[in-house]
């Protein structure tokens, strides 16, 4: 059996090509002014999509480019790893839409796929509600029930990523309350923008301020049989093509917790080889330079565990047999990720100190890393889910 850890020609070229962009575009300078203005960046969102960096794996029918998941979390990484807190608000602008890409009916994608690749409009993903968190195992409060020709949604979610920038809300609703399990009666639903949806912006939170979070209360809002995604065929199908979806996302906080945590460890590698104390520079105390080596370890650990779940997820879009062992990587990847991110902004703020500590990449860096750990199952969400698989659902029933 041979084994074959290099990227293709294609796949350097498109790393390479994606890292002076961002160079160029995303620049310390600009990520703060984001950061303080607490404005969605627009203008690099689209610049973004011209360069072809939004929906990157979608069929060119709908605006893609029919590269593979891989590819498109190679680019990513790219971009995050110069200035994290910017690119993941760029690129969370599709956040939800990759469910409409991978369910959807054609005209849900010819609708809107083409516009999100474009950069023209956000999209939203409506799962998490005030109640219940992460658990969505529960019924849920959000409800849609028929009336005739039309679903009637009520109901609030909470922590919204583009809430109120988004044109279209991907959202998992309770549709048979009385389900002998509570998951079995839930349908995804695709709503647009209009009457009936209103917006809450979170105006005060720790770190990325450049991607609007809110809380999304649904009134009354009307919708028909072939707004449920894919069609009336998945009705109460809702949960299992969220879980798919999740997977894939979680894949990404891998890809972009490895980002961070590498863009981290190399500011702190540059200032160890720069600042001197006590007669010499600092990297070259042992102390210091064995957490720098540990760290590093763990980030290649890392960026290979990112490759192979991303692979493995792509893959077991075709082969379901696959599914359970791409979800056990993918919560591994999350998991693991976000922890190392946090810890390697720990680090690169213990070398740099008060430098690093005020107004500096490396604090910004920090605030937005934590979020990695909360977001799409928390770091206990994932453990359990990984626990399940590993020792089956009997042993684990408790939790």
């Amino acid at each position: 059996m041979t084994l074959n850890f290099e990227l293709t020609e294609e796949q350097r070229l498109m790393q390479q090509t994606a890292r002076e962009f961002a160079l160029k575009e995303f620049t310390s300078q600009v990520a703060a002014e984001y950061e303080e203005k607490g404005e969605f960046p627009w203008e690099l969102y689209r610049k973004c999509a011209k360069q072809g960096y939004i929906g990157m794996w979608w069929p060119s029918e709908y605006g893609g480019q029919d590269l593979s998941i891989v590819d498109s979390m190679l680019v990513a990484y790219e971009l995050m790893k110069v200035q994290p807190c910017l690119a993941a608000a760029i690129l969370a602008g599709t956040f939800g839409s990759d469910i409409i890409a991978l369910f959807g009916t054609h005209d849900q994608k010819a609708k809107w796929l083409p516009r999100l690749a474009k950069g023209e409009i956000t999209s939203s993903g409506c799962f998490t509600e005030p109640a219940g968190g992460s658990d969505l195992l529960r019924v849920l409060n959000t409800r849609a029930v028929k009336d005739g020709e039309y679903w009637v949604i009520n109901g609030t979610k909470t922590f919204i990523t583009n809430g109120t920038t988004a044109s279209v809300f991907i959202t998992l609703a309770q549709t048979d309350p009385k389900a002998e399990r509570p998951h079995k009666g839930q349908t995804l639903f695709v709503i647009e923008r209009g009457p009936g949806i209103q917006a809450n912006l979170f105006r005060r939170k720790m770190g990325w301020h450049a991607s609007p979070t809110a809380e999304v209360r649904f009134t009354n809002v009307r919708v028909r049989d072939e707004d449920i995604v894919g069609g009336i065929s998945n009705l109460n199908r809702g949960f299992y093509m969220s879980l798919q979806y999740i997977d894939l996302v979680r894949c990404a906080i891998g890809f972009q917790s490895a980002a961070v945590a590498e863009a981290a460890l190399e500011c702190a590698i540059s200032y160890c080889k720069e600042r001197e104390a006590f007669g010499r520079k600092i990297g070259g105390f042992q102390a210091l330079a064995f957490r720098i080596v540990e760290m590093a370890t763990r980030i290649e650990l890392l960026k290979s565990l990112c490759l192979r779940s991303a692979w493995l997820v792509e893959k077991a879009r075709k082969e379901p047999a696959l599914l359970k062992e791409s979800i056990k990587l993918a919560s591994m990847t999350k998991w693991y990720g976000a922890k190392t991110a946090v810890e390697a902004c720990d680090l690169a703020l213990d070398i740099l100190a008060g430098y690093g500590y005020v107004e500096s990449d490396v604090e910004r860096w920090y605030r937005f890393a934590k979020m990695l750990e909360i977001g799409e199952g928390t770091k206990e969400i994932q453990k359990n889910t990984i626990a399940r698989i590993i020792l089956g659902r009997e042993l684990t029933r408790t939790f």
